[in-house]
């Protein structure tokens, strides 16, 4: 869960959603490096350094960078709602986005 800018809540099943954007440290490279991301695990993945349940890309971030103030809200049935900036069109200018997901949705795409 290497990044910064990290913002996170508890889903109802008591597991962590955190949203950031992707920054490894010096010498190493993650696929999602400059992108905005999430990371899925237990208060205790944090604690004890393992790598959670999973890491998602949620957008492509065209520019560097320069994306990832996010703002995390989860709504009364379980629904995340992640919002903030980047360069998601090439030779655009950055723009604000929202998603919607739930980690059902999540954990049915992610690898077992």
């Amino acid at each position: 869960m290497n990044g910064d800018r990290h913002t996170a809540k508890y889903s109802p099943d008591g597991r962590l959603l955190i949203s950031f954007r992707s920054v490894s440290p010096k010498g190493k490279t993650s696929p999602y490096e400059g992108d905005w991301a999430a990371w899925v695990g237990t208060f205790d993945d944090v604690i004890s350094g393992r790598p959670g349940q999973y890491l998602v890309r949620l957008k492509d971030n065209l520019a560097g960078a320069d994306c990832a103030y996010p703002g995390v809200e989860i709504l009364p049935d379980g629904t995340f709602v992640l919002t903030t900036y980047g360069h998601w069109t090439p030779r655009e200018e950055p723009y604000i986005l929202s998603v919607r997901l739930t980690l059902a949705e999540l954990d049915a795409r992610s690898p077992k």
